[in-house]
């Protein structure tokens, strides 16, 4: 690259000569390094416009606030239920219909978060993907 950059010295780059000129694998390697910077020479790269950057921004903070209000509304929920599972535990006194139900329903609630955790991080962990962009 040094080479078709012409950033090699006069003595550097008439070596290299004598050696392409000797070497029918580096010439051919080196033909093909050219025609790539060539059509790499010729692409225009675009500014990306100013209201891309605003929907990219917006986006951004549509998905992060998303993420935030499901975390703070899920961790409410896991906290309503341990605590009726707390309370009921400590002060059980007589056995109802309405606190087996409740019960069940918590045990059920707490069993689900579990399993949505926990498939959350086996997903994140084995995604091969993950440092893609997207």
């Amino acid at each position: 690259m040094r080479y078709l950059d012409g950033e090699m010295s006069a003595a550097e780059r008439t070596a290299f000569e004598a050696h392409l000129a000797s070497c029918g694998e580096c010439r051919q390697s080196m033909n093909e390094l050219g025609r790539v910077e060539r059509l790499t020479g010729m692409m225009k790269i675009r500014d990306p416009q100013d209201d891309f950057w605003e929907n990219y921004w917006k986006k951004l903070f549509r998905r992060l606030e998303r993420k935030t209000a499901w975390l703070f509304i899920i961790a409410g929920a896991a906290l309503i239920v341990l605590y009726a599972l707390w309370k009921g535990v400590t002060d059980f006194g007589e056995i109802t219909f309405v606190k087996v139900v409740a019960v069940i329903f918590a045990a059920g609630f707490v069993i689900l978060l579990i399993s949505v955790v926990r498939e959350r991080v086996h997903r994140y962990r084995t995604d091969r993907y993950r440092d893609i962009e997207r």
